[in-house]
């Protein structure tokens, strides 16, 4: 029997993916995944589902009880750690009792950043990151006709049309001048935007809030003002403008960070017998914030943990898109940047459809794919292949 505990904080789809990985490979082991959540790990990207449809909820959770009780994790909810004692491999706990680990594994994840807006702490103002804040806006709007949401990556956009499928009048800022310039050509992303507006959502583009502004009867929430001095009406503003690395429960470890922790493709850290995955991991340099890398850096860090001895092998990953009632695909580089680059394009202005496929020789090198993305599985892996 095996004498050894893993200990893993975080319940997100890294800290889980280490566990099956390490149950996987040592069917002996003690893991012990420790959650901040009261609630069971649920599937982050769903959440504007539930500001959506919030009789929904069920349909976030990854597993029920039985599913954690069958596979002999001790998952511990509501339960904050404060420090690690890395000398002595204790985790020290919010209630000062302390777990001793034989492995650790870092899956502490991410966390809505918030810009220092005057006014961002207004009743009315909210990210959207937990199940508790896809609740609290689900019943904030009940009241609720219009909505501003600052930021248009793709949290922002899902989250807009979320709010206008509950019937408010919504408006996204995007700070650049295009949206989802990183996945999308300016033709692509042109297209996209007419979609948003088919359905009703407005966007204003190079748009900087300058302030959060309330009602002075009420305290709440009732307006936005950009730099260039117009102001927006509104009930509810959400905050979309990125994530930051939950780092802070290794303060004081002398653990190398460069805004998340350092690992190498082990998912080691610098520390001896502590590992870290996902969102709060930055691999070799690389780091995606996607769901299917936090999936893999965790069964790697997982199985290593338990003994085993894999690597982590991220290709570039595709970017993923369902939203505002179309679909986006792409991957590679979608620019054509480089003189032996060509492009084949396809589109339909009517039916918002675009299709480019760039290539070096007869070698695919990148693709775009708006509206029908039939063709993915197949350019996928021609892209791997080339």
């Amino acid at each position: 029997m095996s004498k050894q505990t893993i200990v893993i904080i975080g319940s997100g789809i890294a800290g889980l993916s280490a566990a099956e990985a390490a149950r996987k490979q040592d069917p002996d082991v003690k893991i012990i995944l420790l959650s901040e959540d009261t609630y069971l790990p649920y599937h982050r990207p769903r959440l504007p589902s539930v500001v959506m449809a919030p009789e929904t909820i069920d349909r976030v959770f990854l597993h029920d009880q039985a599913w954690y009780d069958d596979r002999q994790f001790d998952l511990r909810l509501g339960t904050q750690v404060t420090s690690v004692d890395v000398d002595n491999q204790r985790v020290v706990l919010s209630d000062l009792s302390t777990l001793s680990y034989s492995k650790l594994i870092l899956a502490t994840g991410s966390e809505s950043f918030m810009p220092p807006t005057p006014g961002n702490d207004l009743l009315g103002v909210f990210t959207l990151w937990t199940l508790d804040d896809a609740k609290a806006i689900s019943n904030f709007i009940e009241d609720s006709k219009r909505a501003v949401v600052i930021g248009g990556g793709l949290l922002g956009l899902e989250i807009a049309y979320a709010l206008k499928q509950r019937g408010l009048d919504t408006t996204i800022l995007q700070r650049g001048k295009a949206l989802l310039s990183r996945q999308l050509d300016p033709r692509a992303s042109a297209m996209f935007e007419e979609q948003i507006a088919r359905l009703d959502i407005k966007v204003r583009k190079e748009a900087s809030v300058e302030e959060i502004l309330a009602d002075p009867k009420t305290g709440k929430v009732s307006s936005v003002r950009l730099t260039d001095g117009t102001v927006i009406a509104t009930d509810i503003v959400l905050v979309s403008t990125g994530v930051r690395a939950r780092v802070e429960t290794m303060d004081g470890a002398d653990i190398e960070i460069d805004r998340r922790f350092v690992t190498n493709n082990r998912m080691e850290t610098n520390i001896p017998n502590v590992y870290a995955a996902g969102d709060c991991a930055l691999m070799e340099g690389l780091w995606y914030g996607l769901w299917s890398v936090s999936t893999r850096e965790g069964r790697v860090a997982g199985a290593n943990a338990a003994g085993g001895n894999e690597i982590c092998v991220i290709p570039p990953p595709p970017y993923l898109v369902n939203t505002m009632e179309t679909r986006i695909a792409s991957a590679g580089n979608i620019m054509a940047k480089g003189p032996d680059v060509t492009s084949q394009i396809s589109f339909d202005e009517t039916q918002l459809t675009y299709d480019r496929r760039n290539f070096i020789g007869d070698r695919l090198v990148g693709y775009i794919l708006l509206g029908d993305t039939t063709p993915f599985s197949m350019l996928s892996r021609e892209l791997q292949t080339s």
